[in-house]
């Protein structure tokens, strides 16, 4: 429907260039008929305010914002000038609203439940995008149950009420069709497991209730066919054909049929650039990776084109496309020539956000690398859309162009917002101290300026609490990711912590704050500086005194004296209360594809840490460590992994105390062996007091074995030595496992359960059998 732009008042028609550029007076909402919409809901699909410029190209905007909003039928804008200034009326004719909801045809689902799955609401808008909505809500719906080709359609009727409109689904269900058995036929070069790891399809197995296998989608079947066609052309078969077909075998059962015709396999002559002006071709052919002599892979092709196109958009030519001419050169041979349409160059105009009802727009905008002004990169446009998906504030992102005024290009944001504020109680289970009551509140999208709803600000706020029977631990802390508008995240913490699961033998309380500051170095690296004040408290068992009193009297030729009436390293030293002042440096590059269930790259971190009295503290040590994780994606989706940490701790005056010692043992470190009962022991009691030196490298494997669920094997090594500055690995203790990895709905975390044989033990005491670990499997 065209929209109309009248310009004009009550004596004579004014025309747009005799108002362009006057201050607009106010902005006024008429109803041309019955007023169904909310004003509010329509002027947030209006970009024209009062106190601005009048612009006719934003008007022209703000009527097809209206329109595709699909709250209105109608538009028609009206100025109305007076002196200086004018004043902007939008007369709209708006959509009926929704009064009750029907359906015709159904017969496997209750009206009920249809109607719940369409998530309209009674008095919505009659839009068609969210008619359109409700109709594929309940498609996917029944295409869930295994129903594949239902088809929805709907009309409308007038309520009897006569102020809005009934909307009537009408639905023919299809029959019912359930996977039994997937079979290829014409497949010599590849079996058909191998093929049928590439569909999303599966057959109805035993988990089905869990994984949903057997159930299907027309377009899914589809898709999948595509994704074995296109294994066969990444392996060389360019000319590749099958089809699909469904064998009903009774009950609501199918076999899906794949007929695939091989074809033969083809190899590149050669490759070439058709006419180029930006670029050269021996700028490009260096960065292919589909060369001459090579077989031919629709991957590669494809990763070359992308390659193209980001060399273009890089220097601004938004408009680049790429159009591969294969043509045969030979028998199975093929010659790839890469036919470029340039474009113009580009600069940024203006950048448009949108979407966004809680979440200010300034937070979205520092994380654009292009900034008005700038060269046009649409390169830049894939890293904006990554750094705000990794905000984890929306559920949607979309970032691209549009043609802006003459040689720019402006930049679209839009967004779907999601849920960024948890609260969560309950009780959980620790390998460590069995059941475990916590309590979490989190904020990410957190606003300290903005109060009773303290949203929006792109802060970070948490508090935690967990009671258990050998723990309790409280913390709260805030984030502030943009200090000062500039790239540097200020954060502060306070804690209490309260361990009893240490030792049999001693208590240990840690209370008191930190504050850091973190620098972004690149993409990938960060340098952190850290100052942590705290009170710890150690609190020996009265039982260690008795026992080393004990153990003394039978050991009369243990060399003893005044200043040092116990042997060392004993727990007796460590009884007393501390204050630890420190500050801690930390450099981190950090490549991982993701945080949680990593397939790829790689995160180091090295660390220095100094507490003294010349920092008010009364605990003077200063250490080093080094960590590292590699992570690999291989075939059929299997990860295997690295992870290592090398370590010191010294005193620059004294001993160190225990609480800033080194241990092994237990999830994620060395798992055939006890929670921190790897490293050096105390004479008297057997327990481990810890070392000043650590060692530890740990190897892991996980496969798929259904949606949510991996295997796991692993082999970890490790030491800890007494002395300080000692890497020495003769005494080094090792174990083998396998475990399971589960990502449950209740946790976007995968839980890790293992069980760990120790292999070599150079201490006897700390060989104790097999080991069964429960833990959250996630490392930052």
């Amino acid at each position: 429907m065209a929209a109309l732009l009248f310009l004009g008042f009550a004596a004579t028609p004014a025309k747009a260039q005799d108002i362009e550029g006057k201050n607009v007076s106010e902005v006024a909402i008429h109803y041309a008929s019955q007023a169904n919409i909310d004003e509010s809901r329509l002027r947030s699909h209006i970009s024209t305010h009062s106190g601005e410029g009048y612009r006719s190209e934003k008007i022209d905007k703000d009527i097809k914002s209206l329109y595709e909003s699909g709250l209105v039928n109608d538009v028609r804008v009206l100025a109305e000038p007076s002196g200086e200034s004018v004043k902007v009326i939008f007369e709209v004719t708006t959509r009926g609203t929704i009064v009750a909801v029907g359906f015709a045809g159904n017969t496997v689902f209750t009206d009920a439940k249809l109607a719940k799955e369409t998530k309209l609401k009674v008095g919505g808008a009659l839009s068609d995008d969210a008619i359109l909505t409700a109709r594929r809500n309940l498609e996917t719906y029944y295409r869930g149950y295994g129903y594949p080709d239902v088809n929805i359609t709907h009309r409308t009727q007038p309520s009897e009420s006569g102020t809005g409109e009934d909307l009537i689904f009408i639905i023919e269900e299809g029959g019912k069709n359930e996977v039994r058995d997937i079979r290829f036929e014409g497949n010599t070069v590849y079996d058909s497991r191998t093929l049928r790891k590439q569909m999303k399809v599966k057959e109805k197995g035993w988990f089905s209730w869990i994984s949903k296998s057997g159930r299907f989608e027309v377009d899914q079947l589809d898709s999948d066919l595509e994704s074995v066609l296109d294994y066969y052309r990444t392996r060389g078969y360019l000319r590749v054909t099958g089809t699909v077909r469904r064998d009903s075998v009774g009950d609501g059962r199918v076999d899906l049929v794949i007929q695939i015709n091989e074809g033969a396999k083809y190899t590149v002559a050669g490759v070439g650039f058709g006419h180029m002006t930006v670029f050269k071709p021996e700028e490009l052919y260096p960065a292919l990776s589909l060369n001459g002599g090579d077989g031919y892979s629709s991957k590669k092709m494809r990763d070359d084109m992308k390659m193209i196109r980001s060399y273009y958009g890089s220097r601004g030519y938004a408009d680049a496309s790429v159009v591969p001419d294969i043509r045969d050169a030979g028998p199975n041979q093929v010659n790839i020539v890469y036919r470029i349409t340039e474009g113009s160059r580009y600069r940024v105009g203006r950048i448009n956000i949108g979407g966004n009802t809680k979440t200010q727009d300034k937070v979205i905008r520092r994380e654009m690398p292009l900034k008005p002004g700038d060269w046009f990169n649409s390169v830049e446009l894939d890293t904006a859309k990554a750094r705000l998906e990794n905000l984890q504030y929306f559920s949607k992102v979309d970032v691209d162009s549009n043609d802006g005024r003459g040689g720019y290009r402006d930049i679209d944001v839009l967004v779907e917002e999601r849920r960024t504020g948890s609260v969560s109680a309950g009780i959980g289970f620790s390998s460590i101290d069995s059941i475990v009551g916590f309590v979490n509140l989190e904020q990410t999208n957190f606003d300290i300026k903005n109060p009773w709803s303290f949203t929006g600000g792109g802060q970070r706020f948490g508090m935690n609490l967990r009671l258990g029977s050998e723990r309790t631990d409280f913390s709260v802390s805030l984030v502030e990711p943009w200090f000062m508008d500039r790239q540097l995240s200020l954060g502060t913490e306070l804690f209490y912590k309260d361990s009893q699961y240490y030792s049999d033998f001693y208590n240990q309380t840690n209370a008191g704050a930190s504050v850091f500051v973190r620098k972004p170095l690149g993409e990938k690296s960060s340098l952190k500086l850290e100052y942590r004040l705290e009170n710890v408290s150690v609190d020996v068992e009265g039982s260690v005194r008795t026992l080393t009193n004990a153990w003394l009297t039978n050991n009369p030729t243990f060399p003893v004296s005044a200043a040092n009436p116990y042997p060392r390293p004993s727990l007796l030293d460590e009884d007393g209360s501390y204050i630890r002042s420190a500050l801690g440096l930390n450099y981190v590059y950090d490549s991982r594809d993701a945080v949680i269930e990593t397939r790829s790259g790689e995160k180091f971190d090295i660390g220095l840490q100094i507490a003294g009295t010349a920092l008010g503290g009364d605990v003077d040590i200063y250490s080093l460590s080094l960590q590292g994780q590699k992570y690999w994606n291989l075939a059929w989706d299997s990860i295997l992994s690295l992870n290592g940490e090398l370590a010191f701790v010294d005193a620059t005056s004294g001993e160190v105390p225990i609480f800033d010692r080194l241990f092994l043992g237990g999830g994620r470190t060395l798992r055939g062996f006890e929670f921190r009962d790897v490293g050096p022991r105390d004479i008297v009691t057997g327990d481990v007091l810890g070392g000043k030196s650590l060692g530890f490298l740990s190897t892991e494997y996980t496969v798929p074995i259904i949606d949510n669920v991996r295997a796991a094997v692993f082999y970890d090594m490790g030491f800890v030595n007494d002395g300080a500055w000692d890497p020495s690995p003769s005494d080094l203790y090792t174990d083998f496992g396998f475990g399971v990895r589960l990502k449950l709905p209740i946790s976007p975390v995968p839980i890790a359960l293992d069980y760990a044989l120790p292999l070599n033990s150079p201490d006897e005491k700390a060989d104790n059998g097999g080991q069964f670990n429960f833990y959250l499997n996630y490392q930052y």
